[in-house]
């Protein structure tokens, strides 16, 4: 469960947003809506200003990103010197967990992960399936995915995958997008607009 009622102010913007589910959640606006700005104070990249974020029950407001059990995911958010087998590994290597040949295959299959070699060297679309692997291998509570979704080929079977493998997991996911009409492929939809979250579902 990702619980977060935050408040944060840039200029003239103010996000005064609230999200309280679990599951595979979206989060849909327009550029500028705040959509960034809640998963970066979700992740806790960016201070919120006001209020309090919990994961799974637990207040993790204060906490320093590498204890507050969510991983964020961008486009640019691959290590491009890393082969990558490592890459999917580094993760969970760095909690300490060791993760085995036959689950790191049935993750790659699930995924559309049949390449060898660098990341970097990789297209967008590739190198995010191999980011997103990379944190669903690691064991989060949740994964926050910023917009990186939207460059795949074949992306409602990928999102569709990703939900399964993620559900099984006990991972929740919150994922922004541009197109509302993405909440098809969520357990629930939240709309941003002007800084605030309407939930539909």
């Amino acid at each position: 469960m990702i619980e977060a009622a935050v408040q944060k102010r840039f200029g003239q913007f103010l996000l005064d947003a609230a999200v309280s589910d679990g599951g595979f959640i979206c989060v849909a606006g327009r550029n500028g809506s705040g959509k960034t700005t809640l998963l970066r104070i979700v992740a806790g990249l960016t201070k919120p200003d006001g209020g309090r974020v919990k994961v799974n029950g637990k207040d993790v407001t204060g906490m320093p990103l590498e204890r507050r059990g969510v991983v964020m995911v961008t486009p640019e958010s691959c290590i491009p010197s890393m082969r990558e087998d490592e890459h999917l590994r580094w993760g969970a290597k760095l909690k300490g967990v060791e993760v085995g040949g036959e689950r790191l295959r049935a993750v790659k299959e699930s995924l559309g992960i049949d390449f060898q070699g660098k990341v970097g060297k990789l297209s967008l679309g590739m190198r995010e399936r191999v980011s997103l692997g990379t944190a669903l291998l690691s064991g989060p509570a949740g994964i926050l995915v910023d917009e990186a979704f939207s460059n795949l080929h074949e992306r409602e079977g990928f999102i569709a995958a990703y939900r399964k493998l993620a559900a099984e997991a006990g991972i929740d996911v919150v994922f922004s997008t541009q197109d509302e009409s993405d909440g098809r492929l969520a357990d629930h939809l939240y709309v941003m607009e002007d800084g605030r979250a309407t939930r539909r579902f």
